[in-house]
């Protein structure tokens, strides 16, 4: 596994994340390699430039002695 994550997340509906499950089994593709392909083609016909350098994620600073709250609503 490498040093540092370089991945990120992306949401899609629950009903398109099952036909793209099923269709990358169904052609022996992996999703996560799949979609790479598509969005680069897309981003390529589109003209937009490959950085040379990935932003690394912001991250959160805690003040010091604050409590993390966290909260869970069932309905």
């Amino acid at each position: 596994m490498a040093k540092r994550q370089t991945r990120r997340s992306i949401s899609v509906k629950g009903i398109t994340y099952q036909r793209l499950k099923d269709y990358c089994e169904s052609t022996g593709l992996s999703v996560s390699g799949y979609l790479e392909e598509i969005i680069a083609e897309k981003l390529d016909a589109a003209g937009v430039p490959v950085p040379t350098v990935v932003k690394p994620r912001p991250t959160t600073k805690l003040i010091e002695n604050e409590d993390i709250v966290s909260q869970h609503f069932t309905f």
